[in-house]
């Protein structure tokens, strides 16, 4: 079943068990736009500067396919397998276990660039849910806000989460993507997509009345390899989805019609069992077998500003390579992040016993995750490489990799290098498009 294959699918909801919590207080709120950002960040840098202040981020303006506004910046220093517990405190542990696992992996660590930056009527509309929004069904949903990021001053694990789950996509977005699924001797195959996504939460349109639960409705059909193309999936994905089941249609090209199907997630595998249902976007929930818990704010090494990955100048062969990544093309900056830990309830069920994630203060983005097996061993390492694009504005996670350090395989997901254009932001259709009536038609369009 390919239901959430789907390449950059950003915003499937979770569900996380908590108890209400109390809306931040007015004087709290008024930080937002002070000391801390419009989104809810720390506005001044660092003590010894390493973190600089955040000044606006990138200004909006022309930003080129293939533009790197940073490109004049050099390497401060570079972490490798030799010198990397110089770092261990500001390392993920999948970033040590890549370095214990692969003696040429490296990171290349280039001056903190704070780039995020988005639409002013976003920054209004956060501000305001900071004294408007709370919780409800036990954490599954919230009320109070139809825009903005819904909990700026966040309380507990739960809050920032949704932040992330939440965070501004713009009105929706089309276009081409691709993830490689590769071996241990760097081979890969290519599966390659084209979807359409239309959001309902953070569109200047919606309001409380007209939101309805709902998040934002998905197309996409798998082109290639062969022996998948054709295959087409539609979403109505609600925010609530404790109130609300995920609507999930599906066209088969062998049946020639579509059917509704189940909904599938937690950790039902995707692309050959290198990820789950669950990692999509890092985390899409929901969290209704976990025990969540916040760990507060620490500096932390990520990836950020990677504009490379990005680039048509690079061919998809010249970012795979075998084990990892190839890191030349990677870049990592010191940031604030916050830390959330997932650990799995008694009595459920799910591969991933334990997971911790690391979330940009300046976007809300997972940045990286750590996953330990049912023997509380370390597993798997996931990472997202954000980029802004100043022209829309927008931060993306776009390019995620997702690595099993017990195979030494990992999948790529999210590539559009070698598509021969931009994924097109701000695009919309009404709710009335995403219908299984129309899906059939999307499906036996060419593209």
């Amino acid at each position: 079943m390919k239901v959430l294959n789907a390449l950059l699918l950003s915003c499937l909801c979770l569900g996380a068990a908590s108890g209400a919590q109390a809306k931040v207080t007015a004087e709290e709120a008024a930080k937002l736009g002070t000391t801390l950002t419009p989104i809810g960040a720390e506005k001044a840098g660092n003590k010894d500067g390493s973190i600089p202040a955040w000044d606006g981020g990138l200004p909006q303006g022309d930003m080129p396919r293939g533009a790197n506004p940073f490109s004049a910046d050099k390497p401060l220093y570079t972490v490798t397998a030799q010198n990397y517990k110089t770092y261990a405190d500001k390392l993920a542990e999948g970033y040590k276990a890549l370095f214990q696992t692969f003696p040429d992996y490296k990171m290349q660590v280039y001056p903190t660039r704070r780039s995020a930056s988005y639409p002013q009527w976003l920054y209004d509309a956060t501000k305001k849910n900071a004294t408007n929004v709370e919780l409800t069904d036990d954490g599954y949903g919230f009320k109070g806000a139809a825009q903005g990021y819904p909990f700026p001053i966040p309380k507990n694990g739960t809050e920032v989460m949704w932040n992330h789950i939440m965070r501004y996509n713009t009105r929706g977005y089309r276009g081409f993507g691709a993830a490689a699924t590769t071996d241990s001797s760097g081979s890969f195959v290519l599966e390659r997509a084209y979807f359409e996504l239309s959001y309902v939460y953070n569109n200047v349109k919606t309001t409380l009345d007209t939101l309805k639960n709902q998040n934002v409705y998905v197309m996409v059909k798998t082109l290639s390899p062969p022996n998948k193309a054709g295959t087409a999936d539609l979403l109505h994905v609600p925010i609530d989805r404790i109130a609300e089941q995920t609507g999930v249609w599906e066209f088969n090209p062998a049946l020639g019609r579509v059917r509704r199907i189940g909904e599938v997630g937690y950790d039902n595998p995707l692309f050959d069992g290198l990820m789950t249902h669950d990692q999509i976007d890092m985390f899409n929930g929901p969290f209704d077998r976990y025990t969540v818990k916040l760990i507060g704010k620490k500096e932390m090494l990520v990836p950020y500003n990677a504009y490379a990955l990005y680039s048509p100048q690079y061919k998809y062969k010249d970012i795979i390579r075998a084990g990892h990544i190839n890191q030349d093309l990677a870049r990592y900056e010191l940031h604030r992040v916050w830390v959330m830990e997932a650990n799995l309830k008694p009595g459920f069920n799910h591969r991933y016993k334990k997971r911790v994630f690391y979330l940009d203060e300046d976007s809300w983005l997972v940045l990286a995750q750590d996953i330990y097996d049912e023997r509380d061993q370390f597993w798997r390492f996931s990472e997202a490489h954000a980029i802004s694009f100043a022209n829309v504005p927008v931060v993306v996670n776009g390019v995620q990799v997702h690595y099993d350090l017990q195979s030494r395989r990992y999948v790529i997901v999210n590539l559009t290098n070698e598509e021969q254009k931009m994924v097109e932001y701000d695009w919309e259709k009404e709710p009335s498009y995403f219908t299984p009536q129309e899906l059939q038609k999307f499906a036996t369009a060419g593209k």
